[in-house]
Parts: C-alpha cells; structure tokens; sequence
C-alpha cells in the first residue's frame, strides 16, 4: 500500500510542479460563427445554390414526364388490353424508380461538393487556431457550442483566430 502510495506521489508531482509555475491559459471561439464571418462562405453558398437549382430542374423534368405518362395512361386504361396496361404501369414504376435514384445521387452529390467546398475553410481555420493557441501559449482552446461551463477566466480567442485568417 505505501508503495503505490509513494508512486502516485512521484507521478502527481509533475503536475503539480506545472500547475504551480505556469499560468493555465484556456480559450474558447464560435467555431461555426468564426466559419460563417469567412468571406469565401458567400461563394460557397452561391455555387451550392446553382447546383441544387440544376438538379431541382431535372428532378422537375422527370417528375412532368411521369405526371404526362401517369395522366396518358389514365385516360387510354379502358380501351387498353392488358399487355399495353402492364407494359404503361411498368414504365410508370420505372420513371418513379429512376426519380428515387436520382434524387438520392444527387442529394449524395451535393453533399460530396460542399463538403469538397468548405474543407480547405475548416483547415484554414484550424491551422489559424492552432498557430493562435502556440504562440499565446493557451493549453486549450474548446468550441463554445460544446461547452457546457466556461468561467469568467477563460479567454475568447475569436478575435486573435480573425486576425490571423485575415478576417475583419
């Protein structure tokens, strides 16, 4: 018992010698507000928009050729034999299977692009908060949307990260 004793002791004192010499810096930012104040972030969303808009109208084409086909098959199924029926009604669930398709390979694409769009952002920023917590000597520095306490002492870093992205 007095051994483990006299080695908690010896492994304590590393840091309570740290915690008695140097002052604990901790720092805190709006990630995702510091992400937003970017000036590229407006270029992002533009290009985003243009593509959704792209997609939005092919799903649109597709969706009036099945409601043309959907109503052509309404009204001629009376006067149809059942070979043209099952054939339309075919073509009917192809179209809708073609549509599910594609609407999910392109909510996948768009994902893929920004994500492709706003990774070299998340880097900058990082990098920049990194470069901010060495050169000020801060211990950490946590996202303030993930805080659950932050005391009076901690400091917000925001303004030096903006500075050092270039950021007004």
């Amino acid at each position: 018992m007095s051994k483990k004793l006299v080695l908690v002791f010896f492994l304590a004192i590393p840091f309570l010698a740290f915690s008695q010499n140097t002052q604990i810096k901790l720092g805190y930012l709006d990630v995702q507000a510091l992400f937003m104040s970017l000036p590229e972030v407006a270029e992002i969303e533009a290009t985003m928009k243009k593509l959704g808009e792209q997609h939005e109208n092919e799903i649109k084409q597709m969706e009036d050729e099945y409601n043309r086909k959907l109503t052509a098959y309404q009204d001629g199924q009376a006067t149809w034999d059942d070979a043209i029926k099952k054939n339309r009604i075919e073509e009917l669930q192809s179209l809708q299977t073609r549509m599910q398709n594609y609407y999910q390979t392109a909510q996948q694409t768009l994902q893929k692009k920004q994500e492709e769009l706003q990774n070299p952002l998340r880097e900058r920023i990082l990098k920049a908060m990194n470069d901010v917590g060495s050169e000020n000597g801060f211990l950490y520095i946590f996202d303030v949307n993930a805080l659950l306490f932050k005391s009076d002492e901690s400091i917000d870093v925001t303004p030096l990260v903006k500075k050092k992205l270039g950021v007004k």
